[in-house]
């Protein structure tokens, strides 16, 4: 497993096994994730094969929201649990500000139990990493 594979696994308290059964790639800023299957199909060249995991930074690994909302149930640490009101202005892109235990940087963000999304902890400020979506033209 890779790296920086490991290092969210590390972060959120996900289980490595939870990753085990699945192939790992990197490239284009990006690891990306799928069953082994799907990373030996070649019978259409995509442009990528798999989930983005995670985005690769100079000096931070950015989990996905997508890849979280899917690997957030495993996770033990860094949660921020948000209440109604509070994830539906977390997802519309309002810095909250918000009392936990989690550590700085990034941070799953949950309401009843189900991950909403990724935001960005610099306490006590929270800073949705939901993406936006964008108007169909």
């Amino acid at each position: 497993m890779l790296k920086q594979v490991r290092e969210v696994c590390e972060r959120f308290g996900i289980p490595f096994e939870v990753l085990g059964r699945l192939e790992v790639e990197s490239g284009q800023g990006a690891v990306f994730v799928a069953t082994r299957e799907a990373m030996r199909f070649d019978a259409v060249r995509p442009m990528r094969k798999g989930m983005r995991l995670l985005r690769v930074f100079p000096h931070s690994l950015k989990p996905t929201t997508f890849a979280m909302q899917l690997l957030g149930q495993y996770a033990t640490r860094n949660r921020v649990d948000l209440d109604e009101g509070q994830a539906v202005r977390a997802i519309s892109g309002e810095e909250l500000e918000v009392e936990s235990d989690a550590s700085d940087g990034y941070v799953l963000m949950r309401c009843r139990g189900f991950v909403v999304g990724v935001g960005l902890y610099r306490r006590p400020v929270l800073k949705s990493q939901v993406p936006r979506h964008r108007p169909v033209e």
